[in-house]
């Protein structure tokens, strides 16, 4: 694992068939890199052979995907490991980033591990599971759009990888949606970990660096964990794992040019369009770049590479614009909430660093694809600011969310130039002694990160989804008022819960989910029937005294009011 200065030296460069060009530095994969595309592998076949079953006109039929979705796990890691190196000390570290933050994600959604977000795109999201769940196909019924909205035509991919996880585990959407996501998060992180290792030259800082380089983007905490814990873009942060899994294949192909990579390429970009499309950009600009810099390949070899790579995203992103799902292409005029990057949200010492760092990857051509993929990401920001403006969007809302995909080959870069700059700064015999100080105060860094951020109280939680079920089986869901603490929970139960149109009725009353309103239409005679509690002790006492509880789920219930009532199911 000992590297000299001059790897990029001419001498240093042997003849390879083809005249392909490897680097005498990192060329050769690792045992952890082979179990993480394996690992990688399994969420996106089955994302992809869900799609294109359910495109064929078959029912989504989980376990005949799960075994799949092995085979080509087992295959990847099988044509891998031929090529792989055995190297603890990464198969150490790869293991800790991705079990610690899996980890520490699940136990901030406990105790009930359900989704932690907020807002309506969380119910939307979950109104699509739930209907995934119950006919095991995607949306053909374009009057579903009425209860799903523009939901029917939203890219499915993270929706069918939960739906399948929870049938593979004998559990519900809902339970999975947040462990689910969290992996995803888990393995982003490991990625990092490995496409940063790949690009820092020297062995002495290689993995330590390589760490830091994973716990950077917890830094700016709002656009990394915060994007699903309580913004609720379950989608978009599914679909960066793949986005980063397909730059690790390209890192890989620019230090082993193969066909190989460029089909694990392939694989997660697929998988990408069809969780989350807006990421793809990027990913295939900074292939094309790095494809017409590789001037010691052969054109013809070049060319093969580069349709290995794109042809099937661009079989499927064909596939799915002939079929009446266009939400994927309207996108681009989407509005809502992101969080604008700024000094408050990134914090001065990620963007110090990764300014540093950005400018050094420009320069140093062996981590030049990490300056390449942020400009990229860049580039794609502006085309959507004049995109959204042309549709007559009031925000940039699709260009600020590309902030949430460039805090990774920030972090990267980053890592790339602090690892350069400690290895010139420190005589040579202090240089691995002290590498792990910058890890000790990352970890402190993040963690402070983490801990500083406030933990809202959850929106869904498990004594009202079980009172939502009860009312869902013996209710009329028409009639079904709501009594909780935030309007999101309301709007929750009775879209994705209950079942009740998005489009019609109830749900175009704004009063509807208001809480101070619900009480006092509580209060007040002559209301609906039926209502789930969040907190049943603490309601009212006016409101406690005139109900009868039909159900109790810990501190929520299913109450009926006593004396006259109306509803028009």
């Amino acid at each position: 694992d000992t590297v000299g200065a001059d790897c990029f030296a001419p001498k240093a460069r042997p003849k390879w068939p083809m005249n392909i060009r490897r680097s005498c530095l990192n060329d050769k994969l690792t045992r952890v890199e082979a179990g993480a595309a394996s690992a990688a592998a399994v969420p996106a076949t089955a994302i992809v052979a869900a799609y294109l079953a359910d495109r064929l006109g078959f029912a989504i039929a989980p376990f005949p995907i799960l075994a799949l979705s092995l085979a080509c796990a087992l295959g990847v890691f099988a044509a891998l490991r031929r090529q792989a190196t055995t190297d603890i000390g990464p198969l150490a570290a790869f293991t800790a980033i991705v079990a610690g933050t899996f980890a520490w994600l699940m136990w901030r959604a406990r105790p009930d591990f359900l989704p932690a977000g907020s807002g309506s795109d969380l119910t939307h999201h979950l109104a699509l599971l739930a209907y995934l769940e119950a006919h095991g196909r995607l949306v053909h019924d374009a009057t579903a759009g009425a209860y799903l909205g523009e939901m029917i035509d939203y890219t499915p991919g993270a929706h069918l990888l939960i739906v399948l996880s929870a049938a593979w585990l004998r559990t519900s959407a809902l339970e999975m949606a947040h462990p689910v996501i969290a992996s995803t998060v888990a393995l982003k992180c490991g990625f990092v970990f490995l496409i940063a290792r790949r690009l820092i030259l020297d062995a002495p800082v290689r993995l330590p660096f390589a760490i830091v380089a994973a716990l950077l983007p917890w830094l700016p905490y709002v656009f990394f964990a915060g994007s699903f814990m309580d913004q609720s873009f379950l989608s978009q942060v599914a679909a960066e794992l793949f986005a980063l899994a397909m730059w690790w294949a390209l890192v890989v192909w620019h230090d082993r040019p193969s066909r190989g990579a460029m089909m694990l390429f392939a694989l997660f970009g697929t998988a990408a369009f069809l969780t989350w499309p807006i990421w793809i950009g990027p990913l295939v600009l900074t292939l094309a770049a790095l494809v017409l810099s590789a001037s010691s390949i052969p054109w013809r070899t070049r060319l093969w590479h580069l349709a290995l790579a794109v042809v099937p995203i661009a079989i499927v992103t064909m596939l799915y614009a002939l079929g009446r799902q266009v939400y994927g292409f309207q996108m681009v005029h989407a509005v809502g909430f992101a969080v604008s990057p700024s000094p408050r949200t990134l914090g001065w010492p990620f963007i110090a660093v990764a300014a540093a760092g950005m400018i050094w990857s420009a320069r140093d051509r062996r981590a030049r694809s990490a300056a390449w993929l942020f400009a990229a990401i860049a580039l794609q920001g502006a085309a959507l600011i004049v995109t959204g403006r042309s549709s007559g969007a009031a925000s940039p809302y699709l260009s600020l969310k590309m902030a949430y995909l460039a805090i990774y080959p920030l972090s990267v870069a980053a890592a790339v130039m602090l690892a350069a700059a400690w290895r010139r700064a420190l005589p040579p015999a202090t240089v691995a002694r002290h590498a792990w100080l910058p890890v000790a105060i990352a970890v402190l860094a993040a963690g402070r990160s983490a801990a500083s951020t406030p933990h809202a109280a959850p929106v869904v939680t498990q004594p009202i989804a079980q009172a939502g079920a009860w009312a869902r089986t013996h209710l009329p869901p028409a009639c079904v008022d709501y009594l909780v603490a935030d309007g999101d929970t309301g709007y929750w139960l009775h879209l994705a819960v209950l079942g009740n149109p998005r489009a019609a009725g109830r749900a175009l009353e704004p009063d509807t989910f208001d809480p101070h309103k619900a009480i006092v239409r509580w209060i007040l005679p002559g209301g609906l029937p039926y209502a789930i509690a969040g907190g049943f002790d603490a309601l009212p006492r006016d409101i406690r005294a005139n109900v009868d509880v039909l159900a109790r789920f810990g501190p929520a219930a299913v109450l009926r009011r006593r004396g006259a009532s109306s509803c028009a199911p």
